[in-house]
């Protein structure tokens, strides 16, 4: 990848065979086990938000998205940049387009959870304006605590 590429958002509501496959694959080579999977993947394209970003015709990263009770609130289920595009400044750059595109379609705040001991996942979120980091402990089962945190969309107090 160059500096001349341009990160595109694209947003995915349907998905065929092969574009599954290889988003599984992304997933669990970026996040492993907390991966969504063939199962799941489908279910929030269709009735949330799949957003992939591609770089040339390489899907680079995703960000799935779904909403909460409140209608304006939205929780980011995974988010991801492929490990052969890490350190590139791309995690950034796909949150701040689909944060963007969220907050167009008038969607008032996102939250998401990280492990705690995910320092670059910190980073990222704090630059995205993401704030608050309440402990949940044994979220995902025992030993598998991670930290709430949020952000407003649209630049709103």
């Amino acid at each position: 990848m160059t500096g001349a590429d341009t990160l595109v958002l694209r947003r995915l509501s349907h998905l065929d065979g092969d574009t599954l496959s290889s988003l599984v694959e992304y997933g669990r080579s970026a996040l492993g086990d907390s991966a969504l999977d063939e199962w799941l993947l489908p279910v929030v394209a269709a009735c949330g938000w799949l957003y992939v970003g591609i770089v040339g015709d390489e899907i680079v990263g995703a960000a799935e998205v779904i909403r909460c009770r409140g209608e304006k609130e939205l929780y980011l289920e995974g988010f991801y940049i492929r490990p052969a595009f890490q350190g590139q400044g791309l995690g950034g750059r796909l949150l701040a387009l689909v944060m963007a595109e969220l907050a167009r379609e008038g969607h008032e705040r996102i939250t998401a959870t990280r492990d705690p001991a995910n320092v670059a996942a910190a980073r990222l979120y704090q630059a995205a304006g993401f704030s608050g980091s309440r402990l949940l402990r044994g979220y995902y089962g025992p030993g598998r605590d991670r930290l709430l945190v949020s952000a407003r969309l649209g630049g709103r107090p």
